[in-house]
């Protein structure tokens, strides 16, 4: 299949790096991320005259420059941080301006004014000005120091990137998902090879300088479409550096409900209450309405009189002691929130080397405690710098990763590789973090979809509840090393070389199989009940056993008695152990070309290696899910780009041009639509060589174009305009560019294509900045993202049935467009910023989603077909916002004592319903919201000088004001807190019970209506509190609707139940023998309470993220 491809590997890479290397030293520019420029002029303070050849220097740094005939100088290649210059020339005192700050990629203007010397070595010293607006900034970028973010209650970057405005939880940026994001740490990319997903775990403590850019990126920044995040951590050159931040959040429930073991529960107490058990929930002790809270059950009596063999040995105690053996699991969450963060380095005595080392550990339990009870991360960042000589660096470096927890996907194959994040959302739709701990799949940027909290209530997905293997456990590891060599030539001109390697590993199976002799946590022979011996017998050494089930692994697959909750089989699906490695190889230069020309341009190359064998198995019941990929390939990308940034009387332009390239390295197979190679009948080999016998050619490679534009335009020293434009160009995931699913039977279930172009994005943002009383800094920007030849999946089916198959296609677009205001002030004893994003996302596809072989069918298809409708979800702006105060040191014991408010909103989502049973009505969308969600956190710190040291001792508070917000996704009405499959209409009781405003219906006719609303100022997530008694109100049309004696539902409460007649507006009640009009305040209470709302069953899940106090401590040399 791969012909010589593989075995010519060596030549190919070969003749690509000489290509490379000729186009370097041709185009003989990059530019390098990490660093800085400073320039400015030396003129003579009584005459204004430029000064030629004054030396100007950065104190320990050995860089420097003179001043030309205009008493300029330009010093390229600076490190971000804050340093000391002076200017020095004979006969003039010596200028020195201090606290000079040198940001990442962009100029720092510092002018010298300077006068004769009087007395030899005279210097006059200058606090350096810090202008708010960034003269060279075209696009909306962030620069803050890692000193600017340690009293934020925030524990990862992440945390801190995704409060910034345009930016979601899981560093999501104008709607661009994580992998689309460029995430550099001190000039090293760390994307990862499987589908562009980078490592950002990272300590705090290693952090110098971090830079945010979501819009108006550059031609140097390669492979991404969204933004660009880029970390530069510290360089202890002169003294030795130790940072350790420890923070720990006490184990404690994630929800405000009680247990899932509580005598009232949902799954426990139908089949545990002892004045209804034996004859079921509907056997006369519960009304109907206490009946629609629980799930069905026949009771004890029933189920025993319904069994057979050993299940008739077994009395009701006994078979409530299987029961309770079957829900023995500690549903308890027991692990804490835990973060160990720490940063050590020192220089190596005067040999110009030193090194840095940092290590983060992080904890997140899981909301229901599994087979791994957490989601753990270990992440080491080393790096080592020698200075050759005053001019030449190098670096190496090494990041180690690896993170363990429970699968993302139980059912299907891995769509998802990494292991879930542990605790809960922070929106109450999902998505997003509630504990600081935590940035809700920040590490992958990863959407909630199924997760270990918002499991369908069925006879498999609540086994997540009172099982441990649910989900096969899933371990991660990245490494990445690099090196890098930076060449100052002179204060104009340097270059860079980098060379980096990233491995990745996967590793999804399940985690134990349950064998006889195999105990779970602890268990022991001894605790087995004699009604489960009797039951399943004691099982034998290395044989399948349900004795200690749910524990474990098996193919025995069986139902919990009674409950009815799947305590065997078809458990623990995924299947994964890829790997995938590239090599990544840059050449970096800049230069000065003259006062108003800075060229950069360079190149690049990344050479993967995917090694991939993932799948889903059960050996129970089949699936079509049941299949799997293998296949190995090795695919190239590069990248070409120049620049020049012209800077000419305060306005700012950069112009350029890059040049994306990608060759798949592969051949692809000639199949029409219809193949039968792709049926059942052809099964043969997984993966590649189950098509050795189709014809096949080369994959196209591609090569692109793209220009960018950045504008600055300075209106006053306070203030300026800018614009910018750009074309992005980003590499397909191997996964939509080289998949062979391969199902249960043999056939090809789903099939990519490399030869699909690279997806594709043209931004444009424009925007305007202004400093405000010398402390305020307002940025007001809008931006409009068009994205196209994204990847969706085609159906396609022969007229037999027998090719059934996804096809990956370049069919998807999306349009993404927004306005952001930012307000923030970095200095004085009250400082913070605030944040708001109003974003519209707009998506469809090309084509149709199904492509029939049958002529009739695929007409009756395109009839009916939906799927090429434009989604236009309705806009949800949200804002963060951050209050810090400082104690003055005029105050004593509490100087320095740091109180911090940290806070965000969000409008409520949108969402169709417009009635029971799934209701439809054509033209209707988005026509319900729910509540608008608020948050507020806090920090609480105080520093302490201990023999030299800082120490720092502080609290965080999450949920501050310990706001209740119902959790649950519309999406999934039968998953959550509510339960559609068992127990009833759980989703629609309570939607029929909101009083929802009329503004939701006022596009539809009163006709089309498919149930009565009251109205009122309820939305999706108003509730009803635990302790308010539930008062049903039943919705009737006429009077004459109203129910007769025996039409009224069986065993209600004499006057419990309200009754609203529609057409009037009145209310009435059953007194027993007759209705009559209830009293308005008794009306008045029942509405005032909303002891109408007829809740979620599952309470313990309802509520999420009640208040939490942290504790840490931090400590520095």
């Amino acid at each position: 299949m791969e012909d010589n491809k593989m075995t010519d590997r060596n030549y190919y890479l070969k003749n690509t790096m000489l290509a490379l290397i000729c186009t370097i030293f041709i185009a003989s520019n990059l530019i390098a991320q990490t660093s800085g420029k400073v320039r400015g002029t030396v003129t003579d303070e009584a005459t204004g005259e430029a000064l030629i050849g004054a030396n100007v220097l950065i104190d320990g740094t050995g860089f420097g420059a003179a001043t030309d005939e205009n008493g300029e100088y330009f010093i390229l290649n600076v490190s971000p941080g804050a340093y000391t210059m002076r200017a020095e020339i004979i006969g003039y005192q010596t200028a020195v301006e201090l606290d000079v700050r040198v940001f990442i990629d962009l100029t720092t203007t510092v002018n010298f004014v300077t006068g004769v010397e009087a007395v030899s070595g005279e210097a006059v010293e200058v606090l350096a000005e810090r202008p708010l607006v960034q003269p060279d900034v075209a696009g909306t970028v962030i620069n803050v120091s890692g000193g600017d973010i340690e009293n934020i209650p925030v524990r990862s970057v992440g945390d801190f990137i995704s409060q910034q405005a345009g930016v979601e939880p899981g560093m999501v940026i104008r709607g661009s998902g994580l992998n689309e994001t460029a995430f550099v740490v001190d000039g090293i990319s760390t994307r990862g090879g499987r589908d562009g997903t980078p490592s950002t775990a990272i300590a705090l403590t290693s952090v110098d300088e971090l830079q945010i850019q979501t819009g108006g990126l550059g031609s140097s920044v390669g492979n991404a479409r969204g933004g660009a995040i880029n970390i530069v951590t510290k360089d202890p050159r002169d003294r030795m550096v130790l940072d350790v931040i420890i923070n720990n959040t006490p184990a404690s429930s994630m929800s405000f409900g009680k247990s899932v073991k509580d005598e009232d529960a949902y799954w426990w107490k139908p089949y545990t209450d002892d004045s209804m058990n034996s004859t079921g929930t509907d056997g006369g002790a519960w009304d109907a309405y206490q009946q629609s809270q629980y799930p069905a059950f026949t009771g004890w009596d029933a189920h025993m009189a319904g069994t057979t063999g050993n299940d008739t040995l077994l009395t009701k105690s006994e078979w409530l002691d299987v029961f309770n053996w079957h829900h023995r699991k500690n549903t308890d969450v027991t692990d804490a929130f835990q973060s160990i963060d720490m940063t050590f380095g020192m220089p190596l005595g005067s040999t110009g080397m030193r090194f840095l080392v940092s290590y983060l550990s992080n904890q997140e339990p899981y909301f229901y405690p599994q087979a791994r009870s957490s989601y753990k991360e270990n992440t080491m960042h080393a790096k080592l710098m020698y200075d050759l000589n005053s001019s030449m660096k190098l670096m190496a470096f090494v990041k180690s990763s690896e993170q363990t927890g429970m699968a993302h996907d139980a059912w299907s194959m891995l769509t998802v590789p990494y292991p879930q994040r542990g605790g809960t959302p922070l929106y109450p739709w999902g998505g997003g973090s509630a504990n600081s701990t935590l940035v809700f799949s920040s590490n992958q940027g990863i959407a909630p979809t199924e997760t270990l909290i918002n499991q369908n209530g069925d006879h498999v997905g609540r086994s997540v509840i009172w099982s441990w293997d649910r989900y096969a456990v899933t371990d991660y590891n990245t490494q990445i090393m690099g090196a890098t060599f930076t060449n100052t030539v002179n204060a104009k001109t340097y270059y860079n070389v980098g060379v980096s390697m990233n491995s990745e590993t996967f590793e999804t199976g399940p985690n134990s199989r349950r064998l006889g002799s195999n105990p779970g946590p602890g268990d022991s022979a001894g605790d087995i009940p004699s009604a489960v011996i009797k039951l399943y017998g004691s099982g034998g050494v290395n044989a399948d056993s349900l004795v200690y089930s749910p524990w474990g692994w098996t193919s025995d697959g069986m139902s919990n008695p009674g409950g009815g909750a799947r305590i065997g089989g078809h458990w623990a699906r995924g299947r994964d152990d890829s790997k995938v490695s590239s090599t990544n190889i840059n050449f970096d230069y800049t230069t000065q070309l003259n006062s108003t020309n800075q060229v950069n341009a360079g190149a690049w190359v990344s050479l993967y290696d995917y090694d991939m064998t993932y799948g889903s198995s059960d050996s129970v019941i089949v699936h079509v899910e049941r299949g799997s990929q293998r296949w190995k390939k090795t695919p190239t990308q590069a990248g070409l780009y120049a620049e020049d940034k012209l800077e000419f009387k305060g306005m700012i332009a950069t112009l350029g041009l890059s040049m994306d390239y990608y060759n798949p390295n592969t051949k692809w197979w000639d199949y029409d639509d219809y193949a039968r190679d792709l049926t059942a009948k052809e099964k043969g080999e997984i993966g590649d060589e189950r098509f050795s016998d189709v014809a096949a050619s080369d994959a196209e490679t591609q090569i692109t174009i793209n220009p960018k534009i950045r504008i600055s335009f300075p209106i006053t020293v306070n203030s300026k305009l800018y614009f910018n434009y750009g074309t992005y160009r980003q590499q397909l995931t191997a996964q939509e560019s080289f998949m062979i699913w391969q199902a249960w039977r043999g056939e090809v279930h789903q099939i990519g294509d490399p030869s699909n172009p690279m997806p594709k994005t043209v931004s444009y943002e424009v925007g305007y900045e202004q400093a405000l009383r010398d402390a305020y800094l307002l940025r007001v920007g809008g931006y409009y993202k068009d994205s196209s030849l994204q990847p969706k999946s085609v159906w396609y089916q022969s007229i037999d049935s027998e090719v059934s198959y996804n096809r990956s296609v370049p069919y998807n677009y999306s349009d993404t467009r927004g306005l952001e205001l930012s307000l923030s002030k970095n200095m004085g004893d009250v400082r913070g910023y605030f944040n708001y994003t109003y974003s519209v996302r707009t998506q469809g596809n090309f084509g149709w989603g199904s492509q029939y072989e049958n002529d009739v069918t695929q007409a009756e298809y395109e009839r009916t077909a939906t799927d090429h409708y434009q989604i236009k979800p309705v806009a949800e702006p949200f804002a963060s916002a951050n209050i810090e105060y400082v104690a003055p040191k005029s105050m004593g014991l509490l100087a320095d004592l740091r109180m911090t408010l940290n806070g965000g909103w969000r409008a409520g989502r949108h969402f169709t319903w417009v009635g029971p049973g799934g209701s439809t009505i054509p033209g209707v969308n988005n026509n319900v919201q729910m509540k608008d969600f608020f948050f507020m956190n806090a920090r609480i710190s105080k520093n302490f000088n201990v023999g030299g040291s800082r120490v720092m001792v502080f609290a965080d508070i999450q949920n501050l004001l310990n706001l209740k917000y119902m959790y649950f996704s519309p999406y999934n009405p039968m998953g959550g807190p509510f339960e559609g499959n068992v127990g009833g209409d759980d989703w629609d009781n309570y939607m029929t019970s909101l009083h929802m405003p009329k503004e939701f219906w006022e596009d539809i006719d009163d006709n089309l209506m498919t149930y009565n609303n009251i109205v009122g100022e309820d939305r999706p997530g108003t509730f009803r509190d635990r302790d308010v008694a539930f008062v049903p109100i039943e919705v009737v049309a006429t009077t004459g609707n109203l129910p007769s004696e025996d039409e009224l539902p069986t065993l209600i409460q004499t006057g419990s139940v309200l009754y609203y007649v529609h057409d009037s507006g009145d209310w009435y009640r059953w007194d027993g023998s007759s209705w009559g009009a209830a009293s308005s305040s008794f009306v008045s209470e029942v509405k005032n309470d909303k002891a109408y709302i007829d809740m979620p069953n599952e309470w313990h899940r309802t509520f999420l993220n009640p208040r939490t106090v942290s504790i840490g401590l931090r400590v520095s040399f």
